[in-house]
């Protein structure tokens, strides 16, 4: 287990029995009276977690926050108060807080607030789980170079999340960070907004403007979605990270390079090779550092935080129950930590309390994928029986669910069409006939709206 650094600031409300048993805990502590102590120590060495008095003899609990806030990065920090009114903890998250206390603050509760504590700022990748924290070192490593980065997984798990900490943790960190994906602009709009143009080029190319690559220059240019980039524009591509220069469309005049390029995909790029939709030198030119996001639910520890720290971000003053806890963590989460995202926002509309209980979360009771009647022609149908993923059932289901509509199935995945197009061509090549499961789903409704 990972050894945290705390730093208490301030008459916390630990009673005598805690106090005397955090010296046995598996983190490092210190306490200050005062914020300019507490700003001394938090400039001097790194603090995971803050927990402070909100009544200290030298700034309000606001001020306080807002000078920690002004670290990079920012440590957790937790207000602990005995007697706080609703409207006092709801300032201190929307000031930046990562959680109030109310009350004395028992050796369990600190316990809970220590697992929360990933491994990065909540600017960073969430990491509790032993797979999580093992990419998070890899990558760490490979940030110190200039080395390109492929980043291989599934829809949602936080792939660009993880170009953008090599970014920050590189040394060109103070340079620009630019991101395109390569599915959601059109075919015939993507050359010209990677590579640049000058006027007259093409028609309506009134002034000259520069690509992706230039604006990264000097920077990081993180190519999302690579796996959709058609096969004219490969070549391409490959000729920019072989020779390290660019010219824009009309132009014939390189542009020297100094750029670090991450790639990311859901798609099997390998296999794409084999099948002749991807160029084999351009695969092994972005193949250089292989970093692969594992789907959330073989990371099951990283649910939870993921969870609070969504709902951190909100700035309302909540909690989830045990129940609702449970629950989450029972649901396999084909959406990844996007769908995570998601239900948490959806939990925050239907909560009126303090507390988010399941009901809130709208999941399925049996932790199933399976939300609507409209998937039951999947369930009964021989094609079930075929080794498909997770992600693909989820997709079955969301399009039958919409009634065969890609437009709307591709918006409630929150992909493009594009991508929801590819993806259900890969469903196809597995031998699944997915207009025969429209047309049965249809049916269905059909006959039960008879029925009622």
């Amino acid at each position: 287990m990972t050894k945290h650094s705390v730093l208490m600031v301030g008459e916390t409300g630990f009673d005598s029995p805690v106090s005397q048993q955090l010296t046995t805990l598996p983190f490092t502590l210190e306490k200050v009276v005062d914020c300019l102590s507490a700003m001394q120590v938090i400039q001097q060495k790194k603090i995971d977690l803050i927990i402070a008095s909100d009544q200290l003899p030298d700034a309000t609990t606001l001020e306080f926050i807002q000078q920690v806030g002004r670290q990079n990065p920012m440590p957790a920090l937790v207000i602990a108060s005995p007697d706080a009114c609703v409207e006092d903890a709801v300032a201190a998250i929307h000031a930046g807080a990562s959680d109030f206390i109310a009350g004395n603050i028992t050796l369990k509760r600190l316990t809970t607030l220590l697992e929360q504590q990933p491994v990065e700022t909540p600017e960073g990748p969430i990491a509790a789980s032993d797979a999580s924290r093992s990419l998070l070192a890899m990558a760490r490593q490979v940030a110190s170079t200039d080395t390109t980065v492929l980043i291989t997984g599934n829809s949602g798990t936080g792939k660009e999340v993880l170009a953008h900490f090599i970014h920050q943790h590189s040394p060109r960190k103070a340079q620009t960070f630019i991101a395109i994906n390569c599915a959601a602009i059109p075919e015939n709009l993507l050359e010209a907004e990677l590579f640049g143009y000058v006027k007259g080029a093409f028609t309506g190319a009134y002034t000259s403007r520069p690509g992706k690559f230039e604006l990264a220059n000097e920077g990081t240019l993180f190519l999302d979605e690579i796996g959709e980039i058609a096969g004219s524009l490969q070549a391409k591509l490959l000729r920019v990270l072989q020779e390290r220069e660019v010219e824009r469309i009309g132009s014939h005049q390189s542009i020297r390079l100094n750029i670090r390029i991450i790639a990311a995909t859901n798609q099997d790029l390998a296999r794409q090779v084999n099948e002749g939709t991807f160029r084999e030198d351009l695969f092994y030119r972005l193949n250089v550092f292989p970093l692969h996001c594992m789907p959330l639910r073989e990371r099951r520890e990283d649910i939870l935080p993921l969870a609070r720290h969504f709902l951190a971000r909100t700035g309302r003053c909540l909690q989830f129950s045990p129940s609702a806890e449970q629950a989450l963590l029972n649901h396999d989460w084909p959406g990844n930590a996007r769908e995570l995202e998601n239900v948490v926002q959806r939990a925050l509309v239907l909560t009126t309390g303090n507390t988010i209980q399941p009901e809130a979360l709208m999941l399925p009771a049996n932790g199933t994928q399976s939300t609507t009647t409209t998937s039951s022609p999947i369930r009964s149908n021989k094609l079930h029986k075929r080794n498909r993923t997770l992600e693909q059932e989820h997709i079955i289901d969301t399009l039958l669910q919409h009634k065969g509509h890609r437009t709307r199935t591709a918006e409630t995945l929150g992909i493009t069409t594009r991508t929801l197009r590819n993806k259900l061509a890969d469903i196809r090549r597995q031998g699944i006939d997915i207009e025969a499961l429209i047309a049965q789903s249809k049916t269905s409704d059909e006959h039960r709206y008879q029925g009622e």
